[in-house]
């Protein structure tokens, strides 16, 4: 259930934000750092991205469980497809 699914990545631990957003960039939910809706568009888009790019390095792979993309200053979003939506979640390193 997509609804149990956003509370349990509101719960993960240094979460800060967490966004949850149709294959087309609407958001659905969104709490704490993570609820603009050009997050959610991006979000949505950079998902696509990857898996174009995952089907051209790695053809063999048949779905795409997780992207993390994180940043110097220790914060990082870690996106998973799941049920035609995309979740995201905002996390800082302690």
């Amino acid at each position: 259930d997509l609804k149990k699914t956003f509370d349990n990545i509101c719960a993960l631990p240094d979460s800060i934000g967490a966004i949850m957003v149709t294959d087309a960039g609407d958001i659905v939910r969104a709490s704490g750092d993570l609820r603009e809706a050009h997050e959610g568009r991006h979000l949505a888009y950079l998902m696509k991205d990857v898996a174009q790019l995952v089907s051209i390095v790695m053809p063999e792979a048949k779905t795409i469980t997780r992207v993390t993309i994180s940043r110097q200053s220790g914060v990082s979003i870690v996106a998973t497809p799941h049920m035609s939506h995309v979740f995201g979640v905002k996390l800082a390193q302690r």
